[in-house]
């Protein structure tokens, strides 16, 4: 009965090899109060009201929070005989019911939300950062239209929706309605300039910590390594502002300039090649030197620990693949080499004692190794079909395992 469950354990996690099959839900919109809903007509004698409104851009600097890293975008509002209003789809609660389950299964809500710009600056400097503004040359029946439409919005039935980090967030809707007010010569124009990959620009705002940068782009795929226009770019609210700047001939002004702003971006995309290399090299490392000294218990228990965090790490990946709506993660070239099968390494590894259990150990590192290698060699002749940046994690686990093959391919005295 053992054997049949373990079997069955091992045809389940090999099953990943394929790159997990895909039985989430449609990531569409729960509401995003149609743009069909864009009403430009004027009654008479108010065209000089909307005429003073005015509309702008918000942009705000990343924060220490994990989830501010990538900065954050707004529309304020300004109009005659009202307090000003700041306007913003990046609401969200970990108060929610069933929050963190929904999150773990890549359904995410967001809702939109209406702020006094005062009390929204007030914050922004408190979290130290740095806020600018964009204001849009729009015409009186685009101000009226804009305003209206966002009004209506965040109407209690209209202001939820299902976020996407990349394809539906905070700047991504600013940028839609921004693309609307100009009847699509936004969208023309920024289409017919080449922007970065979706990893490639993530990785500016994740590269303050290389842990988070290593482990996200593990778990993401191929699908965020596409070549983008600056269409896609703009799902960086700090890449919104600029195309903005650039489209319309404008300048941003500093509305809260603070001192001690978190961070900036850097301005291209950031490698974590190094870092991966020097994460491989010492985990290798670690496992040689017991070897070297003759530490073969402490060298079984390392080597097992350390398979249980990747094992873990490959069930993460393995469980987003399969059953979640995170659709960054499909058809992800990492689970072929860090899986749910290392949790049977580690079983081995703690049963290193037994002469059968390091053998079992180096055939499997020799197996992980050249999975590896073959993925590297298929990588170099069809690239635009394993498209997936991840050289990084490629380099961590191949001079891991390299490690870990060398300190069980020696005899032990």
């Amino acid at each position: 009965m053992k054997r049949t469950i373990i079997l069955v354990f091992l045809l389940l996690c090999s099953l990943s090899l394929a790159f997990g099959l895909s039985l989430r839900e449609d990531n569409e919109n729960f509401s995003f109060f149609s743009l069909s809903h864009y009403d430009e007509s004027i009654a008479p004698g108010d065209y000089e009201y909307w005429d003073s409104c005015k509309v702008s851009l918000i942009t705000l600097s990343k924060a220490s929070a994990l989830y501010s890293w990538f900065g954050h975008s707004a529309i304020m509002v300004e109009m005659p005989n009202n307090p000003s209003y700041v306007f913003d789809y990046g609401a969200f609660s970990f108060d929610q019911d069933d929050f963190f389950l929904n999150f773990a299964f890549g359904r995410l809500w967001f809702c939109s939300t209406i702020n006094y710009a005062t009390s929204e600056f007030s914050s922004a400097s408190s979290a130290g950062r740095t806020a600018s503004q964009v204001e849009l040359p729009l015409s009186a029946s685009d101000k009226k239209a804009v305003i209206t439409f966002l009004i209506e919005n965040n109407k209690a039935e209209n202001r939820t929706y299902l976020y996407h980090h990349y394809n539906d967030n905070c700047a991504t809707r600013l940028r839609d309605i921004i693309d609307r007010a100009t009847d699509g010569a936004f969208h023309a124009w920024a289409n017919g300039i080449e922007g970065e990959t979706f990893r490639e620009g993530a990785s500016k705002a994740l590269s303050q910590n290389r842990f988070v940068l290593w482990g996200l782009n593990f778990l993401q795929s191929g699908k965020i390594d596409a070549q983008n226009t600056l269409w896609e770019s703009m799902f960086l609210p700090s890449v919104l502002e600029q195309a903005v700047c650039s489209y319309f001939g404008l300048e941003r002004t500093l509305v809260v300039d603070h001192e001690n702003d978190y961070k900036h971006y850097p301005s291209l995309s950031v490698s974590n090649i190094g870092f991966s290399v020097l994460l491989g090299l010492a985990l290798g490392l670690v496992a040689i030197l017991l070897c070297y000294f003759g530490k073969y218990r402490a060298l079984d228990i390392y080597t097992g620990v350390t398979n249980i965090v990747f094992g873990v790490l490959g069930s993460v990946l393995f469980f987003m693949m399969v059953f979640t709506n995170h659709d960054v993660t499909y058809l992800n070239e990492n689970i072929l080499f860090v899986n749910p099968l290392l949790f049977v390494v580690a079983f081995f590894a703690f049963r290193g004692k037994k002469e059968k259990s390091r053998k079992a150990l180096f055939i499997s590192f020799a197996i992980l190794l050249s999975l590896v290698t073959v993925l590297c060699i298929l990588k170099g002749f069809f690239p635009s079909v394993f498209i997936q940046k991840n050289a990084d994690i490629i380099l961590t686990m191949m001079l891991y395992y390299a490690a870990l093959l060398s300190s069980y391919a020696r005899p032990r005295q």
